[in-house]
């Protein structure tokens, strides 16, 4: 872990240094839409993601050429699985990368009009949308941040946040509590599990006030023997109803 820990953060260093260097040159190229999402995902520019991920590949010493990496692309955005596990996960990152930057691009408007735009969508509509309202995607988890328990949604995609409901799934919205469930491990303090038993589905939610998170993304890596454990809990509930029925 303290190896791919080490490796995560170099080539995150990379993806700053590259929307440092080349993300104005990028998001001049596109603007946003007129409601949300205002930079939704298929329509960033494929030429930007394969130009970080070749960056990524050089900080990893890795040589892929153009055409791999194209057709390594061209699978990932159909779903078609993807042989070379390394490589997918520099694309996976150079594409949030990329995200990244137009959603800065956002927050550096700060009296446009579109901007306004994003303040009034959050403001009125993000406690009842789970999807991102920069770049479209669903929110990867929740996070209830300092002083009082304020409840966010984090988008693992863009890491846009934007304020919800404080209890409720963030996959389907049920807030049913008979529905919810929620699972901790004395191993990771401040971290939880709601198991949702309307949609089949489960998320995490960091308490700030309790653990202190540099990057959401990494600790939603660290904790992965949490979401095994929910996988194997809504295993067991479905085997359970199933002996019932």
């Amino acid at each position: 872990m303290d190896n791919a820990f080490q490796m995560y953060n170099l080539l995150k260093k990379e993806v700053k240094q590259w929307q440092s260097e080349r993300g104005s040159f990028w998001t001049e190229r596109l603007r946003p839409a007129q409601v949300p999402p205002y930079y939704p995902i298929k329509e960033l520019p494929e030429n930007a993601v394969l130009e970080l991920c070749q960056r990524l590949n050089q900080v990893s010493d890795t040589v892929v050429s153009d055409i791999e990496l194209l057709e390594t692309w061209k699978k990932f955005r159909a779903f078609q699985p993807v042989a070379n596990a390394e490589l997918l996960s520099r694309l996976q990152l150079a594409l949030c990368g990329v995200a990244q930057a137009f959603r800065e691009t956002m927050v550096k408007m700060d009296n446009s009009s579109v901007n306004s735009q994003v303040k009034n969508y959050v403001k009125f509509k993000s406690t009842q949308n789970m999807t991102c309202p920069i770049c479209g995607e669903p929110a990867g988890v929740s996070v209830l941040s300092l002083p009082n328990g304020r409840r966010f949604l984090h988008c693992s995609i863009c890491e846009h946040e934007w304020s919800a409901k404080r209890v409720g799934c963030i996959r389907c919205g049920t807030e049913e509590a008979s529905k919810l469930n929620y699972l901790k491990s004395e191993e990771y303090p401040g971290a939880e599990l709601v198991i949702c038993q309307a949609c089949g589905q489960y998320s995490k939610e960091y308490d700030l006030r309790v653990m202190n998170i540099e990057d959401v993304n990494w600790e939603t890596i660290r904790t992965l023997p949490l979401d095994y454990a929910a996988e194997n809990w809504l295993s067991e509930h479905a085997h359970l109803l199933g002996k019932i029925q």
